[in-house]
């Protein structure tokens, strides 16, 4: 692809990132927006406590509640907050009062502009994956393939700019450590995915794969497992003592994994999820792998997440890459099974309620904030719940086969 067609490529996946900055909203849009108000106008340091301290009458308390939008790690808040302090010049100050004051958000002046400013860093950090991936390939079609689908990617563009959610930021730290391991930078690989759990905790569960097929030496694995561990303990060691801190960092949604549970009795049981995720971990020490095809195993890791859990919508943001990098590394071979995985996400997408689909559209068309939702009109066609269900053990299907026939080829090489 001659360089000009690229340029006027990243010129038109920019301009539907910018459409969709300006007229796509989500409320976790402003839960993670105000959560990060505290530190970014008010200058607070200890967001959980402070939360505790708030009055009944506080605005943020009356309209929003304060238990389950600010359950995320300290670094969020700070990134996200300094974020804010740059842009004061714009006054988003007072567009977030304004939202947390209750006020209809279709209605509040302004709101698609500050809608592209609180996104705006996560356009940066998109086209910083994408650069990633064009990297991680060495001939020149793969890069250029890796490039486009990540650039036109359904996933990206709902969950990082219709959305507007930060999970691309531990997405790109994840991309990073894989980058660093194919160069056999193993330290920084791990410090990238401690990076990436300070944001958001799922890149902590790749970090054994990477110690433990690195080396066989016992002292050196326990060196590098406390690298990884050197951003999380930096940034949350200082909240640890605080019963706030960790009600809302460590809640029920970061445990989704482990609802899925097979019974031995009425009180014990085998968490499916960690059965497997134990084995990959035995697997990965066990086969020497050409630092190329490592990445499998953050791909298989992903698809058993999204086989045993109900996971929100953006969380498929975190296969994206992966996904991407076995599709090129196979050749497209078997193509169909992918886009099946994809269809399936779709269409739970689809059966979310309103506001993860059509509503996103509300600031451009606010009658779309009123529509009924896929998920209702196709409960008077059929068993919805069956229906979701069927397609998740289908997806589930896919991901064991994926996971079979990759890891087996790799025990070949």
């Amino acid at each position: 692809m001659p360089k000009k067609a690229i340029y006027i490529t990243l010129v038109l996946a920019i301009l539907i990132r910018l459409f969709l900055m300006f007229f796509c909203y989500h409320p976790d849009l402003a839960g993670q927006s105000l959560s990060s108000y505290f530190w970014g106008t008010e200058n607070v340091t200890n967001v959980y406590d402070h939360l505790l301290q708030l009055p009944p009458s506080h605005p943020l308390v009356r309209n929003f509640g304060v238990n389950d939008i600010f359950i995320y790690p300290p670094l969020t808040y700070f990134a996200l907050g300094t974020f804010q302090k740059i842009f004061a010049f714009t006054d988003l100050s007072h567009f977030l009062q304004t939202l947390m004051s209750g006020s209809n958000v279709l209605k509040i002046t302004g709101l698609n502009f500050y809608l592209f400013i609180l996104k705006l860093p996560y356009l940066f950090v998109d086209l910083a994956v994408a650069w990633l991936l064009y990297r991680y390939f060495s001939t020149p079609r793969a890069k250029q393939i890796a490039l486009l689908l990540w650039l036109f990617n359904p996933v990206t563009l709902y969950a990082t700019f219709a959305m507007g959610v930060f999970d691309i930021i531990p997405v790109f730290f994840t991309v990073l450590a894989l980058s660093f391991y194919k160069n056999q930078k193993v330290s920084l690989s791990l410090l990238s995915l401690g990076l990436g759990s300070a944001f958001k905790m799922f890149p902590i569960f790749l970090v054994p794969f990477v110690v433990l097929s690195s080396t066989q030496k016992f002292t050196q694995r326990i060196k590098y497992l406390l690298i990884s561990l050197v951003p999380l303990l930096i940034t949350n060691l200082p909240y640890i003592t605080s019963s706030a801190y960790r009600y809302m960092v460590f809640s029920p949604k970061s445990q989704k994994m482990l609802y899925m549970e097979w019974m031995l009795t009425g009180a014990e049981g085998i968490f499916p999820f960690l059965l497997v995720l134990v084995f990959l971990y035995l697997m990965s020490q066990r086969i020497k792998l050409k630092p190329q095809l490592f990445s499998t195993y953050f791909f298989v890791f992903f698809l058993l997440l999204f086989s045993v859990t109900h996971y929100h919508p953006q969380w498929f943001l975190w296969l994206t890459p992966f996904l991407i990098i076995e599709l090129i590394n196979y050749n497209f071979k078997e193509t169909y099974l992918y886009l099946g995985l994809l269809s399936i996400y779709i269409f739970i997408v689809f059966t979310f309620e309103n506001s993860l689909s059509v509503g996103l559209f509300a600031p451009l068309y606010p009658a779309l904030a009123q529509f009924t939702g896929t998920s209702i009109i196709l409960s008077h066609l059929t068993n919805i719940d069956m229906l979701k269900s069927e397609m998740r053990s289908v997806f589930a299907g896919i991901s064991l086969y994926f996971a079979v026939t990759h890891l087996s080829k790799h025990a070949q090489t």
